[in-house]
């Protein structure tokens, strides 16, 4: 049970200064998504929350936690997409997703 808080805790924006810090830097960051796709643009399956996380660490970005991210609509085709990260309470960001294919 320690672990998992101790866990929880390094992942956990605490205060509106520091998510207000992460969100200057997300908002600066170009974030690529590699990922599968057919001839026509069309993704094999779509595009997770998840796979937004990995994306975003491997730009440089912070760590963010997966259930943080809103994704609107499905993202199924290569493009530009643009998914909401709520950091804090108060404090969301739009970050701008480029997905192509791989």
């Amino acid at each position: 049970v320690a672990s998992i808080k101790k866990a929880r805790e390094a992942r956990a924006i605490r205060d509106l200064d520091t998510a207000k810090e992460v969100a200057s830097r997300l908002s600066e960051l170009k974030v690529k998504l590699a990922t599968r796709a057919g001839e026509s643009g069309r993704l094999f399956g779509s595009v997770t929350s998840g796979d937004i996380v990995e994306a975003v660490k491997a730009a440089g970005g912070p760590e963010l936690d997966r259930r943080k991210i809103e994704i609107a609509n499905p993202i199924k085709n290569v493009g530009s997409h643009r998914v909401s990260v709520r950091l804090h309470p108060e404090v969301s960001v739009d970050l701008d997703i480029e997905v192509v294919a791989a």
